[in-house]
Parts: structure tokens; sequence; C-alpha cells
């Protein structure tokens, strides 16, 4: 089992990473650099990164033994036609449900009663207004119409 780090080792080590990408700024590569200069561990560390990194580098590509072959993407074209196709619907959807409204006549009153758990009546909906009814239904006749502002 290793030895237990400290948080400045744990980033040196993440910085002799992303040193050996070139992503590091030049703070981080002064501040890399005094960390290194007196942690031997962080030392040996960098020195068997670099070592792996260049020989990973230069060492040649293996050609895979069985050809991989990845699914076509679909064209854009078809891509345009499936949103095109949902708008539509969407469209035609919102059309209907304006045309519904418009063939009610403005004089009714839709009512809905709910009933609670035990079978008596809760309450009684008009379009957004709740009237709480205990025990009786309440005639729609007796609900006034909502107004919209």
């Amino acid at each position: 089992m290793g030895a237990v780090r400290t948080a400045e080792c744990e980033r040196a080590c993440a910085w002799v990473s992303l040193s050996l990408d070139g992503e590091l700024s030049e703070l981080e590569q002064v501040s890399l650099r005094a960390h290194v200069g007196r942690c031997a561990a962080c030392a040996s560390f960098e020195r068997g990164m670099d070592a792996l990194t260049r020989e990973l580098r230069t060492a040649p590509l293996e050609r895979p033994a069985v050809v991989v072959m990845l699914p076509r993407r679909r064209s854009a074209a078809v891509r345009v036609l499936q949103i095109s196709a949902a708008a539509a619907a969407v469209v035609l959807a919102a059309g209907l449900g304006g045309l519904a409204g418009s063939l009610s006549s403005p004089g009714t009153t839709t009512a809905t009663t709910a009933r609670t758990g035990g079978g008596n009546v809760g309450a009684v909906l008009d379009r957004g207004i709740v009237a709480m009814v205990p025990g009786e239904k309440l005639p729609a006749s007796r609900i006034r119409p909502s107004v919209a502002l």
C-alpha cells in the first residue's frame, strides 16, 4: 500500500499529466518545477510518467484484427423532415383544440363533481373556480360564471 500524499503532491501529480499534454499555464508550470525540485516522490512520478508517455507516443500504431463498421448517420434531409412533421402535428393539435373550444356555446356552464374517498361530494369545478360543498351536490345554476382578466 502506497504512502499518503499531501494535497500539494496530489496537485503536482495532476499537473504532471497536464504538462505532458501541454495544457499547463506558465504559473502552474513554475509551481510544478518548484514542487518537483524539493519533493523526491513527485520527481520520480514525473520521470516515470514522462518515460511512459514518450514510449506510448513513439510506439507504432496497431491495426485491428477485425474491421469495425460504424452505422451510417441519417442525412440532414431526413432530420428536417422529422422535425417538420412534429411541428405540423403540434400546429394541427392546437388548431383542433381551438376549433373545439369555439364550437361550444358561450351560455353553457360545464361543471365537474369530485367525490371524496367516502363517497361524499367534495367540490364542484367550473373553469378554474372551486366551490366546496360538504355532503351535497351544488346545482350548476348556482355557480357564477368566471370572469377572464
